[in-house]
């Protein structure tokens, strides 16, 4: 009878056993339970009950307040045989099979829940550690030996997890790969062993000349060889040779003669070759002594230069074409950033209103994959999410991302927190890493500190930090798809932010620098004509010290040092120092990006940002100790990089701009002071060339042409865009300026050509 069977009389046998119950019903009730007992062995939980051997049951129970709710299903629940079962004996229910077979001994086995006799003092029986059920499918009793049914018992074994509910998976107490070890040793010992030779009537004497020892010995070598190395130790030992004397062909016969003759050689215990036969030389490298293919593969691949595998060539029958995956993600056009641009080259974004989950929706919608569809034609999202990361497109924000050289630290050394150096090249790099970002924060901190206790906007000193915010798209209309497949206008946006708290800044406001692509592109000398912008609005203070990221494009290049050094030098501001300070690569947290947050939040809570007076007023909108400055062509100039190669290649020791953390520009003088790190001595540099030093840095020239943007995507903004937005947004995208040898921004950078 099935298990489920059993429990079920054995609950309602249970459950109808009251003590209104007539002598008949319990009488009928226990001979039920008699004739289905129920065996559980190596239970968890706790089992009390009281039984005298020989006379009545006066009370079985069984505790389900620690029962899980998975076991109940297919255990009984508790109840009470009351007095009305008087009449029962203790030869129909039982506890063990002592009633059948006087001489059993329950089996002495772990986590087996034993019965305890009325003498005893104990009313319960202790919880086990192991969660294991076994549970008797057999309705009639038998005796049993669990030692030889081992393999039985494991399969009846029902795992449970700490909670109590059924384990799904297997639980192995072992790793997977030692497993797999354990498992690709049992099959070389059992199917790659050394099999029975030749035997004595061998003409070349194969077994006296090698012992079995000697086998043994070149089968474990050779099993522990590469695919590769096992061919080419076939091929050493083996020699083909033409023969002598060939038996003339019969013309009737379907047999080949032979157009080589092979011999095989052994090592013996003194390490000479012995030549061997064919069957004892396969039967000792674990083959079978008719089964030669691998020779014939292995003497094929000899006439080959080079031993290829071949395995796994052939193409998966199952594999999933990416194709369509990888142009629908390619519709969202993902964007490169000005970002880390040195750090990740070939790294695209997506726009901050886009997530995966919508993009496989969408993407299911076109397909036409429902949960009825075929499995070869379904695509998960899993595996939708692996191409996007094989992509190598991502959704992080921009200033959070990790910092790489302390990743590849960790996992260099995943003991860190305890080894913390381990004297080898990569800890060293790394603890000078540490301690530079360190000291660079340090710094930062002193800075903001300064630039909080400045309540007075009339002072002379200035701490703020510099950065280009990350690539922001227009129109801005999360709630339409067509909005998120149309290639749209890239926004710019170069922040200059006091330090501190945005509560306790002091008395002096952001600055903020806005484009559009149409208007110019982001190269050296779009943002350096920010920086102008910057310095002509506090063009009355003395001393500023500006923040900055390492990202060499924009921020640390000689052209801005050129540019700096003529704007302290000219009458256009009255600054006597400027000092641009670096922070540590992968930890360039600073006030800028928290109020890059903040005009994130701001363009989400505006919801629809239709043109470019849209995100004006959104970024405005922050807070109000704000000032946005609209770029116009007027306000972009071209700078000249007045530094000599010379100089830089000749100087001893050399000058990298990579290593330098704090440079300063000081009125009245050509040269610039430097350091390599924020504790060291201040060194001067001399970059210019010799022209300049005598004529001066020429003035930056204006810019008077727009950048303009292609004309089809400006066609399908007009197409796809323009019917959503309201009749005063149209104007803007009917006069955006075309230039159809203008870069794609999307799609490609945009590189700096110094003339």
């Amino acid at each position: 009878m099935k298990k489920g069977r059993c429990f079920e009389l054995l609950t309602k046998a249970l459950a109808s056993t009251s003590t209104e119950s007539t002598n008949s019903t319990a009488v009928e009730n226990t001979e039920l339970i008699s004739r289905y007992p129920l065996i559980i062995d190596q239970h968890p939980y706790q089992i009390s009950h009281e039984e005298k051997r020989g006379e009545e049951i006066n009370h079985v129970s069984t505790s389900d307040s620690v029962l899980p709710d998975k076991v109940c299903d297919n255990t009984t629940t508790a109840a009470t045989i009351s007095s009305s079962c008087s009449s029962s004996t203790a030869s129909d229910f039982d506890s063990d099979d002592s009633v059948f077979d006087k001489d059993y001994i329950p089996p002495q086995t772990k986590n087996k829940i034993s019965v305890i006799d009325s003498d005893s003092d104990i009313d319960f029986i202790e919880n086990s550690q192991q969660n294991n059920i076994r549970v008797s499918e057999s309705p009639e009793r038998e005796d049993f030996e669990p030692e030889n049914q081992t393999d039985q018992a494991s399969e009846n074994v029902i795992q449970l997890t700490k909670k109590g509910s059924v384990r799904k998976r297997k639980h192995y107490d072992t790793s997977l790969r030692e497993r797999t070890r354990a498992k690709k040793e049992l099959k070389t010992n059992t199917k790659y062993c050394v099999k029975p030779g030749c035997g004595e009537e061998c003409k070349k004497k194969c077994s006296s000349n090698i012992s079995e020892i000697q086998r043994g010995i070149i089968n474990k070598q050779f099993r522990n060889f590469t695919w590769r190395e096992q061919y080419i130790y076939i091929i050493n030992n083996t020699s083909q040779t033409i023969p002598a004397r060939r038996t003339k062909k019969n013309p009737n016969s379907k047999v080949i003669n032979r157009g080589k003759t092979i011999t095989y050689f052994m090592l013996n215990e003194n390490n000479e070759k012995v030549t061997v036969c064919k069957i004892f030389f396969l039967t000792t490298l674990g083959f079978e002594k008719k089964n030669d293919k691998v020779l014939r593969n292995a003497l094929k691949q000899a006439q080959v230069q080079e031993i290829t595998d071949m395995r796994g060539c052939n193409p998966n029958p199952k594999k999933i074409d990416n194709k369509p995956i990888i142009d629908h993600i390619n519709s969202f056009h993902p964007a490169v950033s000005h970002y880390r641009r040195v750090h990740a080259p070939n790294r695209k974004y997506l726009p901050s209103e886009l997530n995966i989950r919508d993009m496989y929706k969408d993407f299911c919608d076109k397909m036409g994959i429902t949960e009825q569809s075929a499995p070869e034609d379904c695509v998960s999202y899993d595996h939708y999410r692996r191409v996007i990361k094989e992509l190598n497109i991502s959704f992080a924000k921009l200033g959070n991302e990790e910092c790489e050289i302390c990743e590849k630290y960790k996992l260099h050394n995943p003991d860190f927190k305890e080894i913390r150096h381990r004297n080898c090249t990569g800890c060293k790099e790394y603890e000078l890493h540490h301690r530079r970002y360190i000291v660079a924060r340090q710094k930062y901190d002193e800075d903001k500190s300064r630039q909080m206790s400045m309540q007075d906007q009339t002072s002379d000193t200035m701490y703020y930090s510099v950065d280009l915010e990350k690539v922001i798209m227009c129109p801005r209309l999360d709630e339409f798809k067509v909005a998120i497949f149309c290639p749209r206008l890239i926004l710019f946006n170069e922040s200059f932010v006091p330090l501190g708290d945005k509560k306790f800044r002091g008395a002096r406001d952001t600055f903020a620098c806005i484009w559009h692509e149409a208007i110019a592109g982001r190269k050296k000398d779009d943002i350096i004509s920010c920086f102008r912008a910057f310095f002509l609005q506090y063009r009355d203070v003395k001393h500023i010290t500006l923040w900055l990221d390492n990202c060499a494009a924009q921020n640390k290049n000689w052209g801005l040092f050129s540019y700096l050094l003529y704007l302290i030098n000219s009458s256009d501001v009255n600054l006597e120092t400027i000092t641009l300070k670096y922070l540590e690569v992968g930890h360039t947290y600073m006030s800028a990006d928290e109020f890059h947050h903040q005009v994130e939040l701001s363009l989400k809570k505006k919801k629809r940002i239709y043109d470019f007076e849209d995100f004006h007023h959104a970024v405005s909108d922050t807070h109000r100790k704000i000032t946005v400055k609209k770029m116009v062509v007027s306000d972009f100039c071209k700078f000249e990089d007045c530094s000599s190669s010379y100089k830089l290649q000749n100087m001893t020791p050399r000058v990298y701009l990579s290593n330098m953390c704090e440079v300063t520009f000081r009125r009245e003088i050509n040269t610039i002071a430097f350091r390599t790190d924020f504790d060291g001595i201040e060194r001067e540099l001399d970059f210019l060339r010799v022209k300049n030093i005598k004529i001066g840095i020429p003035r930056p020239a204006i810019k008077t042409q727009f950048r303009g943007v292609n004309k089809k995507r400006k066609s399908d903004i007009i197409d796809q865009l323009l019917s959503l937005m309201p009749e005063n947004r149209r104007a803007f995208w009917r006069n955006l300026p075309v230039n159809d040898n203008s870069v794609d921004l999307i799609n490609e950078y945009e590189e700096d050509v110094d003339k």
